[in-house]
């Protein structure tokens, strides 16, 4: 896997909190994405989980900044 390749890093259940988190990480110099979120939205696709993705090489720094935040919520 290049570095630079995407890699999940947080997974939500809504297009808002997927939001929250990648603005959160874009402040911390974090590059981040959202991948989901179109059909999330689809009509009867509402139980698809939308991710947050970064770069590989920023992934672990990325998820320990997810973890220090929200304890409870299992990582991708």
């Amino acid at each position: 896997m290049d570095q630079s390749d995407l890699v999940t890093v947080y997974t939500a259940s809504n297009a808002m909190l997927a939001e929250i988190v990648k603005n959160f990480l874009q402040s911390e110099g974090i590059r981040a994405f959202i991948e989901g979120e179109n059909q999330a939205a689809e009509a009867g696709l509402m139980g698809l989980e939308i991710s947050v993705q970064a770069p590989a090489a920023q992934a672990d720094r990325a998820r320990k900044l997810i973890a220090e935040h929200e304890p409870h919520k299992r990582q991708s």
